[in-house]
């Protein structure tokens, strides 16, 4: 025999909760146990149910914008090859797709754009060992440093991410990119 506990709860929420389980065909105590048992398994993992939320809720608009997961060093390789040969046309292709990228993101969270952006870029420069998107009162500020970054990927990422700001609204007025390191300064308008 199962024994129950009883477990108290918002009462907005646990009516949300009943809208859920009835919409799936559970029962409420079925639905409550599921997303317990969820909830237990992030905690073994070390991280809390907000962050494989929010992780997978980043995986989710990358994959709606196109992007794809690929093996670090093959990605290098190719580009260090393709940029030998064709750097002013790959600039202008990392340069666009940026400008698309900050569109999607207005696009798609027209209210706040940058902060759309700063989390997907957060999420998606797990390679980089910093980076960071600082606004501030006179503009914004772009900071990318990875000891692995060959100087093909940092200067085709750091035109990505130019064309992304300007697609929402800013330009570049400071711009240091050497192997590695990326620092990009930006004013509105």
């Amino acid at each position: 025999m199962v024994r129950r506990k009883l477990i108290a709860a918002r009462e907005d929420l646990a009516e949300k909760l009943i809208g859920v389980a009835e919409r799936r065909g559970l029962t409420f105590y079925r639905l409550v146990n599921e997303i317990l048992e969820q909830a237990l398994r992030a905690e073994a993992t070390g991280a809390s149910l907000k962050e494989i939320v929010d992780g997978h809720g980043v995986l989710d608009v990358a994959k709606k914008a196109g992007f794809v997961f690929t093996i670090e060093s093959l990605l290098y390789d190719v580009l260090d090859g393709a940029f030998k040969v064709g750097k002013r046309k790959l600039t202008k292709m990392w340069r666009k797709m940026g400008r698309w990228y900050g569109g999607y993101c207005s696009a798609n969270q027209p209210e706040n754009s940058l902060a759309a952006f700063k989390e997907a870029m957060n999420a998606l420069t797990w390679n980089a060992s910093e980076f960071e998107v600082v606004e501030g009162e006179k503009g914004v500020t772009v900071r990318c440093i990875s000891p692995k970054f060959p100087l093909s990927y940092t200067e085709l990422f750091s035109s990505f991410l130019e064309g992304a700001l300007e697609a929402l609204g800013f330009k570049c007025t400071g711009r240091e990119v050497s192997t590695g390191v990326i620092a990009l300064e930006f004013k509105r308008g």
